[in-house]
């Protein structure tokens, strides 16, 4: 555990205020309210950021108040040292419209934001709705060209080398993806680069990114894009991530951390991606996951669609459920910009991939429960038409997808039908339906397939860093929640355990 960052946490705690406030109920016992916490000064102004006499923005630290509406007109910055803390139950609109970086703010992160929304209050940040500046609707479902989620209203939540914390707790994350200007090349991009929904790459040791039960929900192009970075990735909803490409997680090199119980759905490339480099490795365990109709506005080759590991990347991949994504699980011998992955540091099982439909699709559109030719195997426990061939001399597998028993593997939702959401052109639809419910309805194949232990014989670091890996500090307002593996696949165990968010 980072002792800085425990010794920091509890002074900032000491000098927080709180209120307690008490009720009777009907049957004359007295309800205690959750108090409030408060860091710093509290931040009464609406209209952000303030300007000096110069005009020039002021950063901002302290407190955002519940219950509050925020105004967002500029660049919010965030120095080193300072923490926003914003409490459960306040909105942020953020005032953008995606045409420059000027007029697509964003909060750069320089020391620690946390959100700390709950799931009776959660906290939204967002565009704020003009004539000129639409929000997307129920009639948008497979229309990236033209759906307001994909604009990119503002510019997300860009962390510099020395940040410290980036916490989302029941937070909804919407229309990011706002262009970079002439400081794009500190953040890795080119000037006119889409900005990540959340990008961290700390050179000062590492970055510690906590995203729980938090909603993201319209991007440009990737959603997650850490290097550097101690990560839990947990409990999760993804949608319309990536107009024509990108990723709901593109995890990148010196990363280390845990992805478990997201749902992601209709994202344009792969719903979970990690990569490392040479001489770098990417180690995050990828578990108890439901991602659907991934992989589809991707047209380039050999970039999957649902789970990708590539490039030095590792970890334990187990409990997932992948339904109408353009192929399943990858681990990476070869793609169009990655190298291999580490299959030494990586191990995988109990997932299961169902594609809806047997029938031929058009051109670039195809559903495989494994791509020939890379290093992923059909293991013994999972539930896919995977049959594998000859391992060739460098590894790889060019074993056969059998699609005609591909609803063999369906996994019985509760409020889903994995056929009827294949037929034509729905495998293609990015929109979640109402009412859809991913839990597991009785005699499903996923109920109690998973493992909640994993372990791998000569692969130190899977060795060193776990299953979940718990690296992070846990607990409290600056800590994470880690939820262990489920043996009820996906994100949504019937023990209620995984994902709560209803759709």
């Amino acid at each position: 555990m980072n002792r800085k960052l425990v010794t920091t946490s509890l002074a900032v705690i000491a000098a927080c205020t709180a209120f307690v406030s008490c009720k009777k109920t009907n049957n004359d016992q007295t309800v205690i309210s959750e108090p409030l916490q408060t860091i710093g000064q509290e931040i009464t102004d609406t209209i952000l950021p303030k300007k000096d006499a110069s005009g020039n923005a002021i950063p901002i630290k302290g407190t955002m108040l519940a219950g509050k509406t925020y105004h967002i007109y500029a660049d919010v910055t965030i120095n080193q040292g300072d923490t926003l803390y914003i409490q459960p139950g306040v909105k942020v609109l953020v005032h953008g419209n995606g045409l420059s970086p000027a007029s697509s703010p964003c909060f750069y992160v320089n020391g620690t934001l946390v959100s700390d929304g709950k799931e009776s209050a959660p906290n939204w940040i967002t565009a704020y709705e003009s004539a000129a500046t639409p929000l997307s609707n129920a009639t948008y479902v497979n229309d990236a060209a033209n759906d307001p989620a994909f604009k990119g209203y503002w510019g997300g939540f860009q962390c510099g080398p020395k940040a410290n914390l980036l916490l989302l707790r029941f937070t909804h994350i919407e229309y990011t993806g706002g262009p970079w200007g002439d400081n794009a090349a500190d953040y890795g991009a080119a000037p006119g680069d889409p900005r990540f929904t959340i990008y961290m790459n700390n050179t000062g040791g590492y970055g510690k990114l906590i995203l729980e039960d938090s909603w993201f929900y319209g991007a440009v192009d990737d959603g997650i894009r850490p290097q550097n970075a101690y990560i839990s990735i947990m409990r999760n909803t993804f949608q319309k991530m990536g107009k024509s490409g990108g990723e709901s997680t593109n995890i990148k090199a010196n990363t280390y951390g845990d992805m478990a119980y997201n749902l992601t759905y209709g994202i344009a490339t792969n719903g979970l991606k990690t990569a490392g480099d040479v001489g770098t490795p990417c180690m995050v365990n990828i578990y108890n996951n439901t991602l659907v109709n991934c992989g589809y506005r991707q047209l380039k080759p050999t970039r999957n669609g649902s789970i990708n590991t590539e490039t030095n990347a590792g970890g334990f991949i187990f409990n997932n459920i992948i339904v109408n994504c353009k192929q399943g699980l990858r681990v990476t011998f070869q793609s169009q910009k990655g190298k291999p992955s580490d299959t030494l540091n990586t191990l995988y099982g109990n997932n299961l991939t169902c594609i809806g439909r047997g029938t031929p699709m058009a051109t670039n559109d195809y559903m495989l429960f494994i791509e020939p030719n890379q290093y992923t195997l059909k293991m013994a426990t999972d539930l896919n038409g995977y049959v594998n061939g000859t391992l060739a001399a460098n590894g790889t597998n060019n074993g056969t997808n059998t699609v005609s028993d591909s609803l063999k593997y369906d996994p019985k939702f509760v409020n889903y039908s994995v056929a009827a959401n294949s037929t034509g052109s729905q495998y293609l639809n990015y929109a979640i339906p109402p009412g859809a419910d991913f839990h597991l309805a009785s005699g499903s194949p996923a109920i109690g397939h998973g493992v909640t232990a994993a372990s791998k014989a000569g692969a130190s670091l899977l060795s060193q860093y776990g299953f979940p890996m718990h690296i992070l500090p846990e607990g409290g307002t600056f800590g994470a929640t880690i939820t262990r593996p489920n043996a009820d696949l996906g994100a949504f165990p019937g023990d209620g355990s995984g994902n709560r968010h209803k759709y």
